[in-house]
């Protein structure tokens, strides 16, 4: 009888000893720091790295060396009688680029100016900046938006009597880093229509910008 007491007595010590062992393993499981670094997990090794894609590059123009005096076709202006007495190709103040001024006289010996324009610079935020700055010292009145014509274009038009009635008629556009400006002016008994210098300007714009190649 004594045996079998010291036996169950025993038995339930042995017992008790295994849920304290068991209870201190459990508690160094309990999310410590070893445990959160044993399950922490990294990039698998050779993993390609990821990056934000390249941003889009845009044209970029270089309007140097172009002769403007020999490219610009002056057909559009046919109907103004007028005639190209000398040309000026100095090329724009300051900056990269080529211009043409036609210097000419109309049928009745009136004065008439074609300046054009092509200057490249370095950035399309700098060709903004000059964008711009145009508007700002142009001292003619703004005529609004033109569509269709680079990232964004706008005319100007100026009537003056110097002696005669003078009109004049600007468009400047721009395109990533390239920057095209037309000014006709043409002198006459009367003023002449907006919009027939307009036109004009925009032709010869336009096909200013298709002679400027990309760099």
């Amino acid at each position: 009888m004594v045996n079998s007491v010291e036996a169950r007595t025993r038995k339930r010590a042995l017992v008790v000893g295994l849920l304290v062992t068991l209870a201190v393993i459990g508690g160094c499981d309990d999310g410590g720091p070893a445990t959160r670094r044993a399950v922490t997990t990294s990039p698998a090794a050779g993993a390609p790295a990821t990056s934000s894609p390249a941003p889009a590059v845009g044209p970029s123009y270089d309007a140097t060396n172009l002769d403007l005096c020999r490219r610009t076709d002056l057909t559009p202006l046919a109907d103004l009688s007028v005639r190209v007495a000398r040309t000026d190709p100095k090329p724009p103040l300051a900056r990269q680029g080529s211009s043409c001024l036609f210097e000419m006289r109309t049928a009745d010996d009136h004065q008439a100016n074609l300046l054009v324009e092509a200057s490249s610079l370095t950035s399309a935020e700098e060709a903004g900046r000059l964008y711009t700055a145009t508007q700002q010292v142009t001292g003619m009145t703004a005529d609004g938006p033109v569509a269709d014509v680079g990232e964004e274009a706008e005319g100007f038009l100026k009537r003056s009597d110097p002696g005669f009635k003078y009109t004049e008629y600007m468009l400047h556009a721009r395109d990533a880093n390239l920057v095209v400006k037309v000014w006709l002016a043409v002198g006459g008994d009367s003023y002449l229509p907006k919009e027939a210098l307009a036109a004009k300007a925009l032709t010869i714009l336009k096909a200013t910008f298709t002679a400027v190649p990309h760099a």
